[in-house]
Formats: structure tokens, C-alpha cells, sequence
């Protein structure tokens, strides 16, 4: 399994693509939109975050890259409260930054994106004042606005990049990543301590997606199921808005040519094909996503099948002011429980009662390890629900500016 957060090579490839996608961003002015206070919190300390950052050497990569960018000193402020999730050397290191030396490598960008991510201008909170996120599918993480304005994804409307502190159980995160020292508070406001660096998000999820050669087919499938669609009706269009927190279970090419096979196969038998012809032609079909726009398979793959099929992988939560259910809903593989429990999809705004998309984690120690997602119905359909393995994620807590997809082994179906 892929685990982004622990893997040295996985940090190196964000941080390129954090240093292209940030040169357009404004994460290195000052820290904007912060609100003022009259007096600084009571917490019966006379150091500000920027001075017990700068004379603490367990954070002494964090002070040289906060210095290059000019933002330490503004952490000096009395007159403003900050939230740090603040990465220590050690979790320099395990995010695959081993020393001073090589994070003076990094151009500015990418170390005040890397700055800027872990701070929260405007409000001191506590451990205590994050919401218990994760144990129920119907409570969502908290969500703080750091100090990165962004405006290019894709429309250039600016609005704060969001971090999603959450508390399940005994264990505080940040997004996916532990916080092993909370509550650290200061003259003006509180550091909590993570375990490696909370990597900001910078493109969306359908940049991300389109990005992943492990996914050409549910790309393709996008394209099907959006035919005839305008808008944010179209599951591609709204995978491109910025201003959603979405949870994507995206199936490999694997898992849909192996549904693809057998769906041609059948199709093909009916036809008249001899077994071979049919396995041969199946074989020939599945290889390649350019399947799903195969006027000849239109009747196989209709647009309205594939749109319910894909609507299954979007998690959905219900909003009572539109009464509609809705992608909003930002899941990290933290927040999922240790039991198999139910979420819902956008296939509850056809059939409201549905029972979802079951998920699973398994810990160890803070990290997930495993996590697995089980559909309600089999292929070809039948009456029994399904009762086979569940779809495995092999690729976890995939961040992207507007949600977070996992890449999972099987296609899921809701009927």
C-alpha cells in the first residue's frame, strides 16, 4: 500500500510540485486577514510562538525555513492569536528533509507553502476545541483557514487554504497527520507538535486525478457519465471547483477493465461469438479506456449507468437547506473507524434511504495501515447483497485543494 505521508520520495515529488503550483501564490506575503485581539491569550506565558521557535533548537528547521520566507517575525505579534501545527527537526526529517542544508535548497515558494500550511492566523484552538471528527460519517473535521490566499485554481477568486485538525478517540490529527505534542501555549496562542509535515494541497482534484496514470480509465469514465450533463452537474466540472471538500473512492484501471471484460464478454456471447471470439474481442475491449466512447458499447455502458455507477464513489453528507446530498464532506483515512460503518453517496439524491459505501480502518499505532470500502451490490446485479471481498485502497489520503481521493482495487456498485 501507498502511505503518502511517511514516504521520503513522495515528500521530494510535492515538494517539486508545490515549488511549480505555489509560484502563483501569495503564500509569501504577510499574514493576511488575521483578527485582531485586544489582549493576548491568557496562558500564563510571557514568549511569543515566534520567540520559543527561534530559541528552541527542536525547531530550528522550521525557524530557518520561516526566517528565509519573513514570516517568524510576524509570529511575534501580540496583537493577533495563531494556531501552529509546527513540524519539530525530527519531522523535517521523516518528510524527507534531513537537514538545514537541504531545506535552503528549496526556492521560496515551496518553503512558504510549507510555512504557511501549518499556520492558522486570527484564534488560538486547543485540542478541546476541535470537534470529535471521524467516529460518526455525519460529523466533519474541523476546518481553519491557514495563512496561504490562493487564486488560481482554476477561477481567480482568492480564498484561504484550509487545514482539517480532527480528534478521534485519545488521537489528535492535522488532516492525516498526527500531532504527537499538544497545546503548547504561548503569549499569543498555542503550538501543537505533528509528526511530519502537514504538506499543503496544491491542485484540484481533477488536475490530481488526471495526473495519475493509474486512473485513465475512471478518467474515461468521467467523460461517459458526464455526457449530456452541464455545469456542476457534470462530475468532472465539480471534481475542478475549488470551493468543495470532497471524499473520491477512485478504482484503479485494473478494477474497471476487469468489470469491462466481463461485461463485453457477455455482451459478446449474446452476440453470437464463439467463446474464444468473445474472450479474444473482451480482452481486446478492455485493454484500453478508449472503451467508454465506443459507440458500439454504447448499450453496455450507458451514460446513465455509468453516471449511478461513479456517483457511488463520491461520499456525500445531507444538506438540509438544499435538501439534497451533497460531496461535502472531507475524509482522511484517519477519520474512518476501526468498524465497518456506513456513508453516504451521491446515489442518496436518487434513493434517499440507500445504506452507502461501508469503510474500514486499521491502525497502527496513529497511522492507518489498511483501509478497506465495501459497495452494497455485486456484479452482474443480483438480489443478495454483495458479500465478497471488500475494495482495498492502495493509495491513501490523495490531498488536493477541494478534497481528498483514494485510489481503491475494485469498482463498487450500489445495487
Amino acid at each position: 500500500m501507498k502511505i503518502i505521508i511517511l514516504n521520503r520520495r513522495g515528500f521530494q515529488m510535492i515538494f517539486a510540485a508545490i515549488a511549480a503550483a505555489f509560484a502563483f501564490y501569495s503564500c509569501n506575503k504577510p499574514l493576511l486577514d488575521a483578527t485582531p485581539i485586544e489582549y493576548s491569550p491568557v496562558n500564563n506565558s510571557e514568549i511569543s510562538i515566534g520567540q520559543k521557535i527561534s530559541t528552541d533548537t527542536n525547531y530550528s528547521f522550521f525557524a530557518a525555513a520561516a526566517t528565509k520566507t519573513g514570516q517568524l517575525a510576524q509570529l511575534n505579534r501580540d496583537s493577533t492569536e495563531f494556531t501552529v501545527f509546527l513540524p519539530t527537526n525530527n519531522a523535517f526529517r521523516i518528510s524527507g528533509i534531513p537537514s538545514i542544508d537541504a531545506l535552503n535548497t528549496l526556492d521560496l515558494q515551496t518553503l512558504g507553502a510549507i510555512v504557511g500550511y501549518c499556520i492558522v492566523p486570527g484564534k488560538q484552538y486547543l485540542s478541546s476545541d476541535i470537534t470529535k471528527g471521524g467516529l460518526s460519517p455525519s460529523v466533519p473535521n474541523e476546518q481553519l483557514p491557514t495563512s496561504i490566499t490562493i487564486g488560481q485554481l482554476p477561477i481567480p477568486i482568492p480564498f484561504k487554504l484550509t487545514t482539517f485538525p480532527s480528534v478521534a478517540g485519545n488521537a489528535f490529527y492535522d488532516n492525516n497527520i498526527p500531532v504527537t505534542k499538544a497545546d503548547i501555549k504561548l503569549k499569543n496562542g498555542v503550538i501543537h507538535e505533528v509528526a511530519a509535515i502537514v504538506a499543503p494541497p496544491f491542485q484540484t482534484l481533477k488536475t490530481a486525478i488526471d495526473n495519475n496514470p493509474d486512473l485513465s480509465f475512471f478518467r474515461a469514465a468521467l467523460e461517459r457519465a458526464d455526457s449530456g450533463q452541464t455545469g456542476l452537474s457534470r462530475l468532472d466540472s465539480l471534481l475542478n471547483y475549488p470551493a468543495t471538500n470532497m471524499t473520491v473512492l477512485a478504482p484503479d484501471n485494473e478494477a474497471f477493465q476487469t468489470v469491462i471484460f466481463g461485461l463485453a464478454y457477455s455482451y459478446l456471447l449474446q452476440q453470437g461469438l464463439s467463446q474464444m471470439m468473445a474472450f479474444q474481442q473482451a480482452t481486446l475491449l478492455s485493454s484500453s479506456p478508449t472503451v467508454f466512447s465506443n459507440p458500439a458499447l454504447y448499450s453496455v455502458l450507458p451514460a446513465s449507468s455509468v453516471q449511478g455507477i461513479l456517483a457511488y464513489h463520491f461520499l456525500a453528507a445531507y444538506n438540509a437547506a438544499d435538501t439534497a446530498f451533497e460531496p461535502g464532506i472531507r475524509v482522511f483515512s484517519n477519520n474512518f473507524p476501526t468498524t465497518p460503518t456506513s456513508y453516504l453517496t451521491l446515489v442518496n439524491n436518487g434513493i434517499p434511504n440507500h445504506e452507502g459505501v461501508k469503510a474500514q480502518a486499521t491502525f497502527t499505532g496513529p497511522f492507518v495501515t489498511n483501509l478497506t470500502f465495501t459497495g452494497k451490490g455485486t456484479f452482474p446485479p443480483g438480489g443478495a447483497d454483495y458479500s465478497g471481498p471488500p475494495a482495498k485502497a492502495i493509495s491513501l489520503d490523495n490531498h488536493a485543494v477541494n478534497g481528498v481521493y483514494y485510489v481503491i482495487d475494485k469498482v463498487l456498485f450500489p445495487q
